[in-house]
């Protein structure tokens, strides 16, 4: 009997595994931080990553995920939120079929968007701490705060079609069937009131399908240029290194031919020098020659200009002389005369 229990034990734990292991969905959308506790291991979600029952699904400040579940279920989760894939069964091979869903948002914004599940009749319930969300083929958004305060809007889905959801806690609910009317469940012992319209401001600030999608473009545009800065510096660098080598080549070659140059230019320098000195040598020589010359030319030159002034003092010597004898005689012949006079008269 005991062997019979432990082999009726094993089955039952082999089919729950099973169960358990079988692929719900898959990450067809992230960005930022995701991660998943699966089977007491944390495990981090990236694109394509297969989702099972049980999985505690996780989003960081920055992070996004989209789900989509084999029945063509579309959910979303934003930035902070927690979710736990309670039970999901969709298998239309048996008659009547299996079809079901419920999952568990602990806290953090979401959407979602009917599948074939709903379609088909099965049961499609989202709980939070104050509220249980009966899905009726529709689209909603919601947010659960830390408090556990559910508000659930009801939106249009991809094709534009509305269909209706119900809302309820312990104290009632509430269904909504007008699009973007939301209500909101402050605990679950706290009666909720009928559906109001959003406003302006509201509608413009909605988490909606699509805003996860395009928080990942949006992303995608800015990491592509930090991905091709990183490519350009990569690419600058080996440039750099790629010209460094070629610099030290051509500045290897610049200072073999500088050496050479040097080389020639002193050679061309001595020879300048050469050149000089024979020419200072030419020159001195030649200036020494003109110096003779030039002063032979200015003793001729003073021996004639003192030949002419002697001549010229002589003569007027001469001159000085005879007119000096010149007035002797005068003054000889006129004292005679005066006296020859005298005695005359006496």
């Amino acid at each position: 009997m005991k062997k019979f229990l432990s082999i009726v034990s094993f089955l039952v734990l082999l089919s729950f595994n099973a169960i358990a292991g079988t692929k719900v969905g898959e990450i067809v959308g992230q960005m930022g931080t995701t991660w998943n506790e699966r089977e007491g291991k944390t495990e981090t979600v990236i694109m394509g990553y297969e989702l099972q029952m049980n999985d505690f699904l996780q989003t960081g400040e920055d992070g996004g995920m989209i789900l989509s579940y084999v029945d063509d279920t579309k959910f979303t989760m934003g930035p902070n939120t927690e979710v736990i894939i309670d039970e999901f069964a969709f298998d239309t091979s048996m008659v009547p079929i299996e079809v079901a869903m419920n999952i568990s948002v602990n806290v953090g914004s979401f959407t979602y968007e009917s599948g074939s599940v709903s379609e088909l009749g099965g049961d499609v319930t989202i709980s939070t701490a104050t509220a249980t969300v009966t899905m009726q083929g529709t689209a909603i958004s919601g947010t659960v705060d830390t408090t556990g305060k559910t508000t659930i809007i009801l939106i249009p889905d991809s094709k534009g079609d509305v269909g209706q959801v119900t809302v309820s806690n312990e104290s009632g609910s509430q269904t909504l069937t007008n699009v973007y009317t939301s209500v909101t469940v402050f605990a679950d012992n706290v009666s909720i009131k009928p559906p109001s319209p959003l406003g302006n401001n509201e509608k413009k600030n909605l988490f909606d399908l699509d805003s996860v999608e395009e928080n990942i473009e949006d992303e995608k545009k800015f990491s592509t240029p930090a991905m091709e800065n990183e490519d350009v510096e990569i690419l600058e660098n080996e440039t750099e290194e790629t010209d460094f080598e070629i610099l030290e080549d051509v500045e290897g070659k610049e200072v073999e031919m500088e050496i050479d140059e040097a080389q020639e230019l002193e050679e061309e320098i001595i020879s300048e020098e050469l050149t000089v000195a024979e020419t200072e040598t030419i020159t001195t020589t030649d200036l020494s020659i003109d110096t003779t010359q030039w002063i032979g030319m200015m003793l001729n030159r003073c021996m004639q200009k003192w030949t002419k002034h002697t001549l010229m003092l002589l003569v007027v010597q001469i001159v000085l002389g005879t007119l000096s004898i010149g007035i002797q005689l005068i003054g000889m012949l006129l004292i005679g005369m005066l006296t020859w006079t005298i005695i005359m008269i006496y």
